[in-house]
């Protein structure tokens, strides 16, 4: 089976840039988007995806929209969320709708072993849903 695949979306470049690092590092396939139109045109075009890691502020909309998008198409999906702002009491019941757990939410900054631990969490979690 090929390497299992991450979409990253996250407007800041720096980020894209090291989680790709990272998830390179690891032996994933890594995907990035830096808008919420440019998520949804990864997604309509991929066949499989395995992960996804997205910010919740973007240029032109916000991260549970590509959350929503990435459950339509693909509800065995894992899902991350990198932020540097959360109000989780504001969103709780959206998230939990979406199937995302406070566990899933990492806040900038955050240290690489952190997210590698919940990257590996996240696909080990899906492996049989795959």
């Amino acid at each position: 089976m090929s390497p299992h695949k991450i979409l990253v979306v996250d407007d800041e470049e720096q980020m894209c840039k090291l989680c790709g690092r990272i998830l390179r590092g690891m032996g994933y396939e890594a995907l990035f988007a830096r808008t919420l139109a440019e998520a949804r045109e990864k997604l309509a075009s991929l066949e499989r995806l395995d992960l996804l890691v997205s910010d919740l502020k973007l240029p032109d909309g916000h991260g549970l929209d590509v959350i929503a998008a990435t459950r339509a198409k693909f509800p065995s999906a894992g899902v991350m969320v990198i932020t540097g702002f959360l109000d989780l009491e504001l969103q709780k019941e959206r998230f939990r709708s979406l199937g995302v757990l406070e566990n899933d939410i990492l806040t900038k900054p955050f240290s690489l072993d952190r997210f590698e631990a919940l990257v590996r969490s996240n696909l080990a979690d899906r492996k049989g849903q795959l």
